[in-house]
């Protein structure tokens, strides 16, 4: 059961970052467009990552949704807590655009400033990424070995390629 809880507690704190990321990839892709390009410019730049996202939570959530029903969890109890997690990366999303709002094309002293929030995204982006990556290690390499035996490896490249592809 802490297992699946600890997964659960490895996706919202990683679901923190990777909202803040969305909310900067669409104010980032909506600055400088007309409003007939705004929606289809916001939906070409947060589809690849929003879908990324989504395919490495999924099995994570399935997994770890499945270990806290057989260890007694109530389904609501579940359910409330994967509810959480949507309504925190909403919010974050909508502190992302509003914390790191696009840089202003126009001359000036915009320079320094836009340096800053570039470094903010990279450190935002970076702390996803390490998240996520010891939520992996710690919790999900462990127990996928266990009971998947050595595909687990051939399985872990293929979920990477796939995540890739989305991305290109």
């Amino acid at each position: 059961r802490n297992r699946a809880v600890m997964v659960w507690l490895g996706i919202l704190i990683d679901g923190v970052p990777e909202s803040l990321v969305i909310g900067i990839i669409i104010n980032k892709s909506a600055a400088g467009a007309d409003e007939s390009e705004v929606q289809l410019r916001v939906a070409a730049a947060a589809l690849p990552f929003v879908l990324g996202v989504f395919l490495s939570n999924l099995p994570e959530s399935m997994s770890s949704s499945g270990s806290m029903k057989a260890h007694g969890m109530r389904v609501r109890t579940i359910l409330l807590m994967w509810f959480a997690i949507t309504v925190l990366t909403a919010v974050g999303s909508a502190l992302g655009a509003l914390l790191f709002p696009p840089s202003s094309g126009g001359g000036g002293g915009g320079g320094a400033s836009a340096e800053g929030a570039e470094l903010a995204v990279a450190s935002v982006e970076g702390l996803a990424a390490g998240a996520m990556l010891t939520m992996i290690a710690q919790t999900m390499m462990p127990e996928a070995f266990e009971q998947g035996g050595d595909i687990v490896g051939l399985s872990c490249l293929a979920g990477f390629l796939c995540a890739l592809s989305v991305k290109l």
